[in-house]
């Protein structure tokens, strides 16, 4: 669906700007027409669904300029390059949101408090069920792109498209009731979107986070070292795998056990093999591996 959107083999940071500017048009034409139908109408939910398309365009933002500094080349005080920004755009991101929640919350409240007559045309319940096929279209491509790159930060916009996308169907299903004169609807609605906001800001804090701090390799990582290394008869045997994610670049240390008799020459040409299958098989990485002897144990 997408593969003829995008060039083939284009750099890490060429997905990230064509999914950032491609997120930035399509959210700047969202929020012009949910807010003035929202100002027209004086309708809260739908004023909230315009600025939360609206904060889709900082997030996007974000996006664009961490690609931007994560491609910084490594110098002395950073020798394994800028890759973490993206997990600190992440962050920068999530709590955007949280912000702008605060705000709407408030204004939901009262609108249920005072709630105030609201008589939706045809045209804006259409468009409100429009933005919802239209946002999961740039959900897709988000992720389409992800899968290409690795990045975390891209599967965040993606669900933030999605997030926008659902809270488009709810505002839309909500202006259908409001036609029959149910009002107080309006702040409701308005309430369940910021809880929306919230719940995907929270998580988006707490796997970054986590990811920052250091987490145990993945699965997938794993897997991919199984493959490589049952490949390898003269490796018995493989432990303490260690996986440094930099975001554009991976880390990755292991010990692999031999037979004790190998002369010290086999010993580092298996090695050197692993590392360079391991290099072909995990995409920017870099390898080092520590030869033990079977049967040895460390102290």
């Amino acid at each position: 669906m997408f593969k003829n959107f995008v060039k083939n083999n284009q750099s890490r940071e060429y997905y990230g700007y064509i999914e950032g500017w491609v997120s930035i048009i399509g959210n700047i034409f969202l929020f012009v027409v949910k807010f003035a139908s929202g100002i027209i109408l004086k309708s809260i939910s739908l004023i909230a669904e315009g600025f939360h398309s609206l904060s889709d365009v900082l997030t996007s933002l974000v996006v664009i300029i961490s690609f931007k500094l994560s491609k910084k080349p490594p110098d002395e005080k950073h020798p394994f390059g800028h890759g973490r920004i993206e997990k600190i755009a992440t962050l920068i991101i999530a709590f955007l949101l949280i912000f702008a929640s605060i705000d709407l919350a408030k204004i939901s409240i009262l609108r249920i408090i005072y709630p105030k007559i609201v008589n939706p045309n045809i045209f804006v319940i259409f468009f409100m069920f429009f933005s919802f096929f239209f946002k999961e279209w740039m959900t897709k491509f988000s992720f389409f792109l992800s899968k290409k790159i690795n990045s975390k930060i891209l599967i965040a916009d993606g669900w933030h498209h999605r997030l926008d996308g659902i809270a488009s169907l709810i505002v839309g299903i909500g202006l259908i009731f409001m036609k029959i004169g149910i009002y107080f609807l309006d702040g409701i609605l308005g309430i369940i979107i910021v809880c929306f906001i919230l719940w995907i800001s929270f998580d988006l804090i707490r796997k970054t986070s986590s990811s920052l701090i250091g987490e145990a390799p993945d699965k997938e990582i794993i897997k991919d070292i199984d493959e490589v290394i049952s490949l390898t008869p003269e490796i018995i045997n493989f432990h303490d795998l260690m996986v440094h994610d930099y975001g554009n670049k991976k880390i990755i240390s292991l010990h692999i056990e031999v037979e004790k008799n190998l002369s010290l020459k086999q010993a580092h040409d298996i090695a050197i093999f692993l590392q360079n299958k391991l290099k072909e098989k995990i995409d920017n990485s870099e390898i080092i591996v520590h030869v033990d002897p079977s049967g040895e144990k460390e102290d």
